[in-house]
């Protein structure tokens, strides 16, 4: 199930990253003013990635190749981040598995969720990761309702998909691939593969 993979990044990343020669590549960026945390866990960062100034990376994290992470974004493991990641600015992401490619907008929240390939994530997506009643929560596949056992869980984001800005999704939901979600959608349930948006009505006054 993809959540076991997000509960148990941790051990899986430790077990990647161990004996690390090089944590941070000759190729690799810091600018001044960034932190690189690595009490919590080592830092992997890989040739030509970027980390800009003001942002703060607590390990353990792996950051792949010719990634970006931009300024005062925040970063709290653990995470593995592909190739080719671009990270906004201001946005905070916690123990997440980001796949190539992915473009995550400023000032956005992604935690305890798995991003796929190619996903675009505009401005001020926001993952909820925990139910307002503290409750289980629950992952539905279809009409059949899953226990994940979790108080703390995102979502799964596939492949190629497209969230506009300020698109909230919902814990436990699955969002397919090749979908795209217009601005200021909340998702609350999960949706076959197409395009969606708010229905709005505009008045005179």
């Amino acid at each position: 199930m993809w959540w076991d993979e997000v509960r148990s990044l941790s051990a899986r990343l430790a077990n990647a990253i161990e004996g690390a020669s090089n944590p941070i590549h000759a190729c690799a960026v810091i600018e001044p003013g960034a932190v690189i945390d690595d009490g919590p866990g080592p830092v992997i960062i890989g040739a030509g990635s970027r980390i800009c100034r003001g942002a703060v990376l607590r390990g353990p994290i792996r950051i792949g190749e010719d990634c970006l992470v931009g300024n005062n974004a925040m970063l709290r493991g653990p995470i593995r981040i592909g190739n080719g990641v671009r990270i906004g600015y201001a946005t905070e992401i916690k123990q997440a598995m980001i796949a190539d490619r992915v473009c995550i907008g400023p000032m956005c929240f992604i935690a305890d969720s798995k991003v796929d390939e190619d996903a675009y994530l505009g401005a001020q997506v926001r993952t909820s990761n925990h139910r307002l009643d503290r409750k289980e929560i629950v992952v539905r596949d279809g009409a059949q309702e899953i226990q994940t056992g979790l108080e703390k869980l995102g979502c799964w984001i596939g492949a190629r998909a497209a969230l506009g800005i300020q698109v909230i999704v919902l814990p436990g939901r699955v969002i397919a691939q090749d979908s795209m979600f217009e601005p200021r959608v909340t998702i609350a349930h999960n949706h076959p593969p197409g395009r969606y948006r708010n229905k709005q009505i505009v008045e005179r006054v």
